[in-house]
């Protein structure tokens, strides 16, 4: 008897042939669609309130393609109504008992999706996440039975072992599913292939449905390379499914770009963000984009720093991203859309796929891995249908020096941005993969390419904001662009919409100059300027030591008694006052004796030192400190031999007397022409002396110094390598030139 075969779990199984049920519709079938398809328009108004105007013509679109069984890829702007596409159908009387399978990125965007499709749309929707119990028994014959409208999941919970055996596999589940509804369907291009490997895979659900079971893709940032990867990675038919493209473009945000004029770690170009006398009302409803999670907690500290004292302990400023817990990053969602919380410094875990629609203000910090990321981003800002917002890019210097030209593998474009560690992406400066950004091009183009195209344009004197156009406005972006065009947009001398409508493939913009974007209009750089640069002045240096730990983790319990006494009812954790990496300086900078010295250390880095700076003093002051070690003392280098002079090495070999005159050489002869070819080896003494030497030779002479180390050695080898070649000339002579006299001359 054969043995059993193991089963495994966890791998994605074997693609098998799509079911041949239902394969085609009929004409019947068809001509019944079309017309409870005219009813669907009259429905939208009378359920969809919201919808003051209806449905739009590309909604409806899409709409019918899924009744219709047909495949669609549509490309919109963010906050275009993509949503409402998966929603409508349902209302069509033959959609009753029907599923939609709606695949989102994010688990944090998971409840607010479904919480749209409840209040909305007044559906009854479901999400599928660990969050929520998991795939359990109970849930998957729920989903089986239609028991919701639309159920969520990620694309890992959609093929995963489990869920295609226990749903998809079902006949019952097959002949339900109305259609798969793919958000946010560039991330199967820009994560299929590194950390979310199973986004690249979704296409092998298609052999477990029937055939007419539609993929929707919808997304807000298409470029031709992610259109053409989408086609084969969800197996469309290239001739029989339906493109819709109303473009990306959003007229009412004006787009801002440009580079930092203070130093990154300094914060101070978001000054703009906070003025210190506002009030919360006053400042804008706001997302602060920052893809490295530390350099976000810093710039949280920054901006609180600069609330007025008398509103800095409401927390206008959170950070908000995917390592929170979910209970934080739900209320704090709330707190932002009540408008109590004013900034949210984030990364795509806050707004990718929300509906805010009264975000005044969007700033990215730091270059983004690519442009779609910064549409994506900017497209969050003024989301209401009569609102007028702004989206500004904070870059580097260096991404106006980097080249556009198309990828060379050779040539990595240089990019400060951090990584986002533990999402993927790995160590390096501007290198790739979430391991790396991936962005490449070509040779940096340097300080003058630099400025002409706008490098200190925006900045605090704004003496540098016009610019002169210097590309050609018909001219193509490359397919195979540095992220996706990112620096052509970043380094542009024409309407920066322009070159979006190149890479988008959207229609001409037809915006007014006024609020298009900052090289239309300049005066737009007034609402954003950094603060006013200041003179940096050296400061003494503060000695450290080891840290005492003693110390640190009194440190720590100070700062949870403040947590505790001052900010009872805030959600922040008590590392949010004073954190680990201030703790440990503190602990390593031995007894304090005055706050003078706390303040230098302190008060530019710390946001809360007015203040907390003095209670901390006083505390520090009780602590028992163990006193700096004195520092190692330095071994003393042994003084330096005066400079031999060079004059000891001859400067050639002396001259061999001519062929037929005799030779006179002697060891005397030898010694003194050897002293006629002395050089500057000889002795110390500077060129005056040794010619004043030379004329008076009844002065006596200086001793000679012992040459230094490094040439007594060489100096010893070159008088014997001297001293042989003259015996050698001596021993040579007689038989060269004989005397006269000499037995060995001829007769």
């Amino acid at each position: 008897m054969a043995p059993p075969k193991i089963r495994k779990y966890g791998k994605t199984p074997k693609v098998r042939r799509a079911p041949r049920a239902a394969a085609k519709i009929t004409p019947e079938q068809l001509e019944e669609i079309r017309k409870e398809l005219e009813l669907l328009p009259g429905l939208i108004r009378t359920h969809y309130t919201k919808w003051t105007n209806g449905a739009k013509d590309f909604q409806l679109e899409c709409m019918g393609a899924q009744k219709l069984g047909k495949d669609v890829l549509l490309h919109a702007s963010t906050g275009a109504g993509k949503t409402g596409i998966a929603a409508g159908p349902h209302l069509l009387p033959s959609s009753k008992g029907k599923v939609t399978l709606m695949v989102s990125p994010l688990l944090s965007l998971h409840d607010e999706q479904v919480s749209t499709f409840q209040t909305e749309f007044g559906l009854k929707a479901t999400a599928i996440n660990s969050a929520n119990g998991g795939c359990t028994k109970e849930i998957m014959e729920k989903v089986v039975t239609g028991e919701w409208q639309i159920v969520m999941l990620s694309p890992e919970m959609l093929l995963s072992r489990r869920f295609i055996d226990g749903v998809l596999r079902k006949p019952a589940f097959g002949s339900r599913c109305l259609s798969v509804f793919i958000d946010e369907a560039h991330c199967i291009s820009h994560w299929g292939a590194s950390f979310r490997k199973k986004y690249a895979s979704i296409g092998i659900i298609r052999a477990f449905l029937p055939r007419t079971t539609p993929i929707i893709a919808v997304t807000a940032t298409l470029t031709p390379r992610v259109h053409q990867d989408l086609i084969v990675k969800l197996q469309f038919d290239p001739k029989n499914y339906m493109f819709c493209n109303i473009g990306n473009d959003r007229p009412n945000v004006s787009q801002i770009i440009r580079s930092m004029e203070h130093p990154a770690n300094s914060y101070r170009d978001v000054d703009f963000m906070v003025d210190p006398e506002a009030e919360p009302k006053d400042i804008k409803l706001s997302f602060l984009y920052s893809d490295d999670i530390a350099d976000g907690g810093k710039l949280v500290d920054h901006l609180n720093g600069r609330v007025n004292s008398a509103y800095r302990s409401r927390g206008l400023v959170r950070p908000y991203n995917a390592g929170m817990s979910r209970e934080y990053r739900v209320h704090v969602m709330a707190l932002f859309k009540a408008g109590i919380i004013r900034i949210l410094v984030c990364t795509d875990a806050a707004g990718m796929g929300c509906d805010i629609p009264n975000v005044e203000l969007v700033v990215q910090w730091k270059l983004p891995k690519n442009l779609s990321s910064w549409i994506q981003r900017a497209g969050r800002a003024a989301r209401g249908p009569v609102m007028q917002g702004m989206a500004v890019m904070l870059v580097e210097k260096s991404a106006f020096e980097a080249s556009t030209a198309a990828d060379n593998p050779d040539n990595p474009v240089p990019s400060s941005t951090p990584p986002i560690r533990g999402r993927g992406r790995g160590r390096g400066r501007g290198t790739g993969g979430r391991g790396g950004s991936g962005r490449r091009g070509g040779k940096n183009q340097g300080k003058e390419y630099a400025e002409i195209h706008g490098q200190k344009r925006g900045w605090y004197r704004g003496v540098n904001d016009s610019i002169k156009a210097l590309e050609d406005s018909d001219a193509e972006i490359p397919v195979d662009a540095p992220a996706e065009g990112l620096y052509a947009v970043v380094q542009a001398t024409i309407c920066r919409r322009i070159i979006l409508s190149r890479v988008f493939k959207n229609a001409m913009p037809a915006v007014p100059k006024e609020a298009c974007c900052d090289i239309c209009n300049p005066t737009l750089f007034d609402h954003v300027r950094p603060s006013k640069p200041v003179r940096a002045v050296r400061q003494k240096g503060i000695r450290k030591g080891p840290p005492v730990d003693s110390v640190r983790q009194s440190l720590f319990k100070w700062r949870r008694e403040v947590k505790k006494m001052d900010y009872p009812n805030s959600i922040f954790a008590a590392h949010a006052i004073l954190d680990d990496a201030t703790c440990e300086l503190l602990s390593s900078i031995g007894p304090v004796d005055d706050i003078v010295t706390l303040e230098q250390l302190l008060k530019s880095s710390w946001s809360r030192w007015a203040e907390l700076g003095n209670r901390l003093y006083v505390y520090m002051r009780g602590l028992k400190i163990p006193p700096l070690p004195p520092p190692p003392t330095r071994k003393k280098k042994p003084s330096a031999a005066p400079q031999p002079s060079t004059s000891s090495i001859p400067r050639s070999a002396p001259a061999a007397p001519r062929i037929g005159q005799p030779s006179h050489n002697t060891a005397a002869t030898a010694k003194r022409k050897h002293a006629e070819h002395s050089t500057r080896f000889d002795d110390s003494a500077p060129p005056t002396q040794r010619s004043r030497t030379e004329q008076t030779p009844q002065t006596p002479q200086m001793p000679r110094p012992t040459p230094r180390p490094a040439y007594r050695g060489f100096c010893i080898a070159a008088a014997a390598a001297t001293a042989s070649i003259h015996l050698f000339v001596i021993f040579l002579s007689p038989r060269i030139h004989p005397h006269p006299h000499s037995p060995h001359r001829r007769a």
